[in-house]
């Protein structure tokens, strides 16, 4: 040996001694290794079979696809959904998304750009080719999977069969197309009718104003002046009926048109607390508060609200009982309350009472004349003017409607209606 030889030979003996020391951990540690790995491979055989399990058997079909339209992988549930037998038998005969799936070939493109803009689609629905030719609609959710790099690699995701719940639109539209249809048609017949029993009837209301009144000389018996009225009275209640389905027919159909005006609302109550006296038992009590504000309305469609409320209140109240009107000015409008102590209603009435045509029960029809538009047709008037209407009623209590009107809000000279 050389100089060195003896220290060399002495480092090289330090070193296998070294490794002989580790060896028994070296080999427990491996041996460990060993055994973890023993017990985590059952358990990762186990997730495996539980995804493959979801995975064929799932109701919502499952797919793997590469960006330029090829199958990668497909569960049975999407086999079943497109029309083929197996996953592999779908995988051979789908070699282009784009022209053999979809309906419109466009549709892949616009899924894609979705895709790449997002990297995950939502409810994409589109209309496909079964394998047998016929069509359904499917809803496809997806997510664009990419390497580490950014790199797009595949898309995959889940479809749904979403046909019944097309077809279940489909048809609900029909039928609202054909009941908004069916509903034109009445309001035309309606119209049309109404306009039809008018010419008639202004012939049975001049006449009979005629005999009432004498105007060509004397009848001669009572009776027949008695009778007379009474033609006269009947026609104006069916005018009244007449002109207001009118209405309604009009307000349905938006036709139906405003004056709007500065107006000053006393007199036109004054005038139809004295026309409601005049052809009912009840006395009204009228309470009109002073400095009240100038209300932007139509006089005529305010004439028959006041109108429908008074003719209500008479109507629903026995022989003793109260009608009253006042007038609350607030800052942007003005109240217009009128309360009865009649028959009232139950809570769960007052939305039956403003719907059109309706009565509350057939009692009341029989009781009271009416044909159930009066209050349907005085909201609908409030509405149209931007105004607000509240009904408070108690059964053997009684009733109070509010109806809130918008004052004007400009500077014009007011309008007094004539009573």
């Amino acid at each position: 040996m050389g100089a060195d030889g003896p220290g060399v030979a002495m480092e090289w003996h330090g070193l296998v001694v070294t490794a002989l020391l580790l060896l028994p951990a070296l080999a427990a540690g491996a041996l460990r290794l060993r055994r973890q790995a023993s017990r985590q491979t059952p358990r990762l055989t186990a997730a495996e079979k539980t995804y493959r399990a979801f995975f064929d058997h799932t109701v919502l079909g499952v797919f793997r696809t590469t960006p330029d339209g090829r199958y990668v992988d497909a569960n049975p549930a999407l086999a079943r959904i497109y029309g083929y037998v197996d996953p592999a038998a779908l995988m051979e005969g789908l070699t282009d998304i784009a022209g053999q799936l979809y309906t419109d070939a466009g549709r892949r493109e616009a899924f894609s750009d979705l895709l790449a803009a997002d990297d995950v689609v939502t409810d994409f629905v589109s209309e496909i080719r079964r394998r047998d030719g016929s069509t359904i609609w499917i809803s496809e959710t997806a997510r664009a999977v990419r390497d580490w790099t950014g790199r797009l690699v595949f898309y995959e995701g889940t479809v749904e069969d979403v046909t019944a719940k097309i077809d279940a639109e489909r048809a609900l539209r029909r039928a609202l197309e054909k009941a908004e249809e069916a509903n034109r048609a009445k309001s035309a017949f309606l119209a049309a009718m109404s306009h039809e029993l008018k010419t008639p009837l202004n012939g049975v209301l001049g006449f009979s104003e005629v005999i009432k009144e004498e105007m060509l000389g004397p009848i001669g018996l009572a009776a027949y002046r008695e009778y007379a009225e009474h033609i006269h009275k009947s026609g104006r209640r069916l005018l009244e009926v007449i002109e207001n389905v009118l209405d309604i027919t009009r307000l349905q159909a938006g036709t139906l048109p405003l004056n709007r005006q500065a107006l000053v609302v006393e007199p036109l109550v004054a005038a139809a607390v004295a026309e409601a006296e005049a052809a009912a038992r009840h006395r009204v009590a009228l309470d009109l508060a002073p400095d009240l504000p100038l209300i932007d309305a139509d006089a005529g469609r305010l004439r028959q609200v006041l109108h429908h409320l008074l003719s209500n209140a008479m109507k629903f109240t026995p022989d003793g009982g109260a009608v009253s009107v006042r007038l609350e000015p607030e800052a942007a409008g003005l109240w217009i309350v009128v309360a009865d102590s009649g028959i009232g209603m139950a809570p769960d009435q007052i939305a039956v009472a403003l719907e059109p045509f309706r009565q509350i029960d057939g009692s009341l029809a029989r009781r009271f004349e009416g044909a159930g538009l009066g209050l349907a047709l005085t909201k609908a008037l409030v509405d149209l003017h931007n105004g607000r209407l509240a009904i408070e009623s108690e059964e053997g209590v009684g009733t109070t409607v509010r109806v809130w009107l918008p004052a004007t809000a400009g500077a014009a000279a007011p309008t007094v209606v004539a009573a």
